[in-house]
């Protein structure tokens, strides 16, 4: 157990950590009312951090309305509200929608009069009142997605797209056969007309279809043109057969990636490779073929199946490649694009125990930039991936301790899950499921 050093490490830049470097003369918690972060943690230069609550059941996706209160989605719980001082703190807090089947996503219309959320089987609309902290009137919208194993339903209305929402469903298992079919409503993203949505609701498989094949793309962000960009969990346990025998990869492939999805206005329908395709991360891996970091590999346990007519080359003629690689098992479940002159994309990575050690468990910035219409794209090729092609914004002190979490155990590390920045883009809220935790990133 760490000895409790956390207002030397939570509140000082990555480059001051107490590891063998000098302290700072003095720290001050953002929000001093707020409660000690359950395990320290580091940010980085430019960057001061802090706990603005504790002690919360599960949050998961987080929102500011458009009055600056946030807004919470807790897992069994239901959505809270929580009023925000001028620095950011908590000042109140209330429950505004008491819904224990409630388990991931909380959004808003554009005009922040309509709130929806998600449950593993429905998508609900409720009419928002930011002054009172009121939600109202609630409507069925989308059924049907209780078929698959994945219960995290992300929801996005886009900003230039506002009549729409845009929803994605995860895998039925980690190789999920069904998702190659576009019609079963497995491991892809939707997008739904809101004004032709009836009072008892639409299927899930009735809206059309921003992009199927994509494993478990749980994070969705809109970028400055309106493209809808996803970030994607790969699966556990790769493995490849090679000369009939079965060779253990999972350590360090598939990739995690980054996708986009194009224009929900006009669903362009893509193929994301998965249940048949992977990205290649470590080509160690693959010393019998000739393969780069970012190439198509084709799992070899459906090779005997199909006779051989899907290959490393099939994948690259049908599936669309991602645009950003992140390392595998991160688990990133979030992101958002910086604001103004900022033009990084920022990834939570919830992190995962299907490796040793541990991947993941922080919040990293992706350098990129925005084209003259606003679409946006990294800064370097998927072949150029290291590493550090992306920098750690908040992160554990120890990345070692990170290996006593799992998936329903708090044990080790803060494992991040939503993002919200503010309009100034100067503020970025991060909720910690596993630990009950929102904590505060404020640029220096």
């Amino acid at each position: 157990m760490f000895t409790p050093y956390w207002w030397t490490s939570l509140f000082i830049p990555l480059a001051l950590s107490p590891r063998g470097l000098t302290a700072p003369t003095s720290t001050a918690a953002l929000c001093p009312s707020a409660p000690a972060p359950s395990f320290p943690l580091v940010a980085a230069p430019g960057w001061t951090a802090g706990t603005v609550l504790g002690g919360l059941t599960a949050p998961r996706a987080i929102k500011l309305d458009t009055l600056g209160n946030l807004l919470i989605l807790q897992r069994g719980v239901g959505v809270t509200a929580h009023t925000l001082t001028l620095d950011g703190c908590v000042s109140s807090s209330k429950t505004i929608i008491a819904d224990t089947t409630l388990n991931h996503a909380v959004e808003l219309n554009l005009l922040g009069t309509k709130l929806f959320a998600s449950s593993p089987s429905n998508v609900f609309s409720w009419d928002y009142n930011p002054l009172t902290q009121t939600a109202t009137n609630k409507q069925t919208l989308i059924i049907g997605t209780n078929e698959v194993n994945n219960i995290t339903r992300t929801l996005l209305v886009p900003r230039l797209s506002p009549n729409r929402l845009v929803v994605s469903v995860g895998p039925n298992a980690n190789i999920d056969l069904d998702a190659f079919d576009p019609d079963d409503g497995h491991a892809q993203v939707r997008v739904f007309d809101l004004g032709a949505i009836g009072p008892t609701g639409v299927q899930y498989t009735s809206g059309q279809l921003l992009g199927f094949g994509l494993r478990n793309d749980v994070g969705l962000a809109e970028d400055r043109a309106g493209i809808v960009h996803s970030v994607e969990n790969s699966i556990d346990d790769a493995f490849l057969v090679v000369d009939g025998q079965r060779q253990d990869i999972r350590e360090n492939n598939p990739a995690d990636k980054i996708y986009n999805l194009g224009s929900p206005a006009l669903p362009p329908n893509l193929f994301g490779g998965y249940p048949f395709c992977f990205t290649v991360w470590d080509t160690t891996d693959f010393r019998s073929e000739s393969l780069q970091r970012g190439d198509w590999y084709y799992d070899s346990r459906f090779v005997l199946e199909d006779n051989g007519t899907m290959t490393n080359v099939w994948c690259d003629q049908n599936a669309r490649k991602p645009t950003v690689l992140l390392p595998p098992h991160s688990a990133p479940l979030d992101m958002e694009f910086g604001i103004g002159t900022d033009t990084n994309l920022y990834v939570g990575m919830h992190g995962s125990f299907d490796r040793t050690p541990g991947a993941g468990y922080k919040v990293v910035a992706v350098p990129g930039s925005f084209s003259l219409t606003g679409e946006w794209s990294p800064n370097i090729e998927l072949v150029e991936t290291v590493e550090t092609s992306f920098t750690d914004i908040l992160k554990n002190d120890d990345d070692l301790e990170c290996n006593a979490a799992t998936s329903g155990s708090p044990a080790g590390c803060f494992r991040p899950v939503g993002l919200e920045f503010t309009l100034t883009g100067q503020r970025l809220y991060i909720s910690s499921d596993t630990t009950g935790e929102i904590f505060l990133l404020q640029k220096n």
